[in-house]
């Protein structure tokens, strides 16, 4: 007989919440057995069946490559321009206060 894995068990076998796995039930994708106390119960092989993915025939379309972000470099600009201009009033400072 195959070991009966406790919700939690199960959860942590396939990478999702106990939640998750309450509303797959809900949704009919697994059934699992239920204990006198009514605890949820499955096994391994129910588990990877829900996980195996079903063969479309499609192919996978490729998603387009991100563009790349200019938000760091406009940090950086701005904190140059900023640094500059701290400097520009700095040596102005220097220059009309003698």
């Amino acid at each position: 007989m195959a070991k009966q894995l406790s919700i939690g068990e199960a959860s942590k076998y396939v990478g999702v919440s106990r939640d998750t796995l309450r509303r797959w039930e809900k949704k009919g994708k697994i059934t699992p057995t239920r204990s006198p106390s009514n605890r949820r119960y499955y096994t391994q092989e129910q588990l990877d069946t829900l996980l195996k993915k079903p063969k479309t025939g499609k192919k996978a379309v490729p998603l387009p490559a991100p563009k790349p972000s200019l938000a760091p470099l406009k940090l950086v600009f701005y904190s140059l321009l900023a640094l500059v201009i701290a400097v520009i009033l700095v040596l102005l400072v220097q220059i009309f206060a003698f």
